[in-house]
């Protein structure tokens, strides 16, 4: 019991003590301090650029809408280096991927037995082109559309890398997937390529 009150004496008096050494607590706080920092700023800097990608997909993305003849890789082409351009600086190697994508049948709300089928897809850089077998994990993106309605899928990608890697921020690469419907037309052809709507 002795001890116990002895034990109970000391921690009282350490923890009403208010002595300090400056340079002891500098040492046990400062390394807190920086990694605060420097991790506050490559929060910022992270999530800056994966704003920027985002906006810059959905650009694209309504560019690629809009569109009221048919679309030529080469123009595709063109909107992959205006995503890299949109992007410069906060991200590399800007890649898009361009699928134009029909309902056939089973339309109907909530049907998961609808059928999808892909007209035309178009990648590039390394983004290769969208197979009909790869359509299928992409259904849950897609919203609900009347028979034969298409929707063009945009997906962007760019690569991430900061300065201060161990900061506990997971942000490697940034991918988007924005669905659009077209504004003017029922169906974006590509040029140069039986989609089927003919």
């Amino acid at each position: 019991m002795v001890l116990f009150h002895l034990l109970r004496n000391r921690i009282t008096e350490f923890a009403r003590d208010e002595r300090a050494s400056l340079v002891a607590e500098a040492v046990l706080i400062l390394p807190a301090l920086v990694w605060w920092y420097v991790g506050s700023m490559v929060f910022f800097q992270g999530y800056q650029a994966r704003n920027v990608n985002m906006k810059a997909a959905y650009t694209i993305s309504d560019m690629i809408s809009r569109q009221n003849t048919q679309i030529t890789p080469a123009t595709l082409n063109g909107l992959g280096n205006v995503f890299k351009y949109l992007v410069a600086g906060k991200g590399n190697d800007g890649r898009i991927r361009v699928t134009s994508v029909q309902c056939t049948a089973e339309c109907t709300l909530d049907n998961p037995s609808r059928e999808l089928t892909l007209l035309w897809s178009h990648g590039t850089g390394t983004y290769a082109d969208m197979t009909q077998a790869e359509l299928a994990d992409y259904a849950k993106y897609i919203p609900v559309m009347a028979a034969l309605d298409t929707v063009i899928i945009v997906e962007t990608r760019s690569d991430f890398q900061t300065n201060w890697d161990k900061v506990g921020l997971d942000l490697d690469r940034f991918e988007n997937i924005v669905v659009t419907r077209p504004r003017f037309m029922p169906s974006i052809p590509l040029a140069g390529q039986d989609d089927g709507t003919s």
